[in-house]
């Protein structure tokens, strides 16, 4: 399998202004405008900018057109379209008057697809272009001996590389997916994993139950009968006074006595 680094698409955009296109009062595009005739290029007009002396009588009126012609729709232009539909110019006077010394230039926006104009020409100018990894198969494939010279050295190695990964990350795989099932199989042993039935013979439980289940053999444990009856209190407690603990007057006394001792050393200062 081949790879190849991935890569934007790009063009060089060009904004320009043309020269004077009224040598006279009508004129034909295909002088005025660069080439756009290539499948690479795409020509924009975005505006037009004009100016003229109008020569008439101050007191009749006149009116003045600056205009293309649209070449496909037929009709009349306006920016902002491609230059292939921009006909013939021209400036006509409707009314009383004429014009003299025209000015006329066009804006445009060029725009030259770099990228189509190499994967045109061969597939193998960039790594994005389409069919670029046939075209690098079917190269190599025609060479008996590719040399760090050849301009498709860096490709070879990368597409190797990427085989070779991908061969590689396969067997680790594998001897991951072997370690954990010689683990599982090796806590299963030990009983890490074992589940209930693993741990508990089913049959030798059945055994037990089935004997206990023998009534002659537990009935005497639950038909015994233990004799009742109520049970009276033996011991009576009379009314009585209790003295006063001696013991205990002599220690509150003397418990008394020492803090006098104790206050006195601070009262006296």
């Amino acid at each position: 399998m081949l790879g190849g680094s991935s890569s934007y698409c790009y063009s060089d955009t060009t904004y320009g202004v043309t020269g004077n296109a009224a040598n006279g009062l009508s004129w034909g595009m295909g002088t005025i405008l660069p080439d756009a005739s290539s499948p690479y290029v795409t020509l924009q007009i975005h505006g037009v900018t004009y100016k003229y002396k109008m020569v008439k009588d101050p007191i009749t009126d006149a009116i003045v057109y600056v205009r293309n012609e649209d070449a496909i729709d037929g009709g009349y232009i306006f920016p902002y379209i491609d230059s292939n539909r921009w006909g013939q110019g021209s400036i006509d006077v409707e009314g009383d008057g004429q014009v003299e010394d025209p000015h006329v230039v066009y804006n445009y926006k060029m725009d030259v697809d770099d990228m189509l104009m190499k994967c045109t020409s061969s597939p193998l100018s960039d790594p994005s272009c389409p069919g670029f990894e046939q075209a690098l198969l079917d190269y190599l494939n025609g060479l008996e001996d590719l040399t760090p010279d050849d301009p498709f050295y860096d490709e070879w190695v990368q597409a190797n590389m990427s085989l070779n990964n991908e061969e590689g990350e396969q067997e680790q795989q594998e001897q991951v997916e072997e370690s954990e099932e010689k683990l599982s199989n090796f806590e299963k042993d030990l009983g890490g994993e074992n589940s209930i039935s693993d741990l508990v013979n089913a049959a030798e439980q059945q055994r037990i139950l089935a004997a206990l289940a023998q009534t002659p053999k537990i009935e005497s444990y639950y038909i015994i009968k233990i004799p009742g009856g109520e049970y009276k209190d033996a011991m009576i407690l009379e009314d009585t006074t209790l003295p006063d603990n001696p013991r205990a007057m002599r220690n509150l006394a003397s418990d008394e006595t020492h803090r006098s001792i104790v206050r006195s050393q601070y009262d006296r200062e």
